[in-house]
């Protein structure tokens, strides 16, 4: 699991912007309550890890690295109670990069294979890991000018 300075350093890098991470309480799956969730995998396929951003920190981070208007995307987002296709193509690029955050030189290979949208069909190994984690974190992220919202990094 990556370190918290080291996930606000990338997110800080890849967006250009002020980014704050502290420790948060934990985040639970909730159908009311829209999140999505990026499910990371072995080379050979098997399920390595899951991240759950709820919809308030999804949004920061993809209108922050389209540079699209805060409040106008926020609003919207909101009002739909989703990201659009443009915006979860940009969610998806900041967790793909994130990636690398959980890979090292004595682990097997990571990489993200999907983004899923929750509630939702949820793979069930990914889900196992999101119900049953053996290693959690929970962040509160700021996006300076975007918002805030939580990260759940569960292994």
């Amino acid at each position: 699991m990556p370190a918290r300075a080291s996930y606000r350093d990338l997110l800080r890098d890849l967006l250009g912007r002020t980014v704050t991470v502290r420790s948060a309480g934990g985040q639970q799956l909730d159908p009311a309550r829209p999140a999505y969730l990026a499910g990371y995998r072995f080379d050979d396929g098997s399920a390595a890890a899951v991240a759950v951003a709820d919809l308030s920190l999804a949004t920061a981070v993809a209108a922050s690295i389209a540079m699209l208007p805060p409040v106008e995307t926020r609003t919207q987002v909101e009002a739909a109670g989703a990201l659009d296709e443009e915006l979860l193509e940009f969610f998806h690029e900041v967790v793909n990069v994130a990636a690398k955050l959980m890979n090292s030189p004595t682990t097997p290979h990571v990489v993200l294979r999907e983004v899923t949208a929750v509630p939702g069909d949820v793979a069930e190994d990914l889900a196992g890991i999101a119900t049953t984690p053996q290693r959690r974190q929970d962040w509160q992220v700021t996006v300076d000018g975007y918002g805030e919202g939580v990260l759940t990094l569960l292994g």
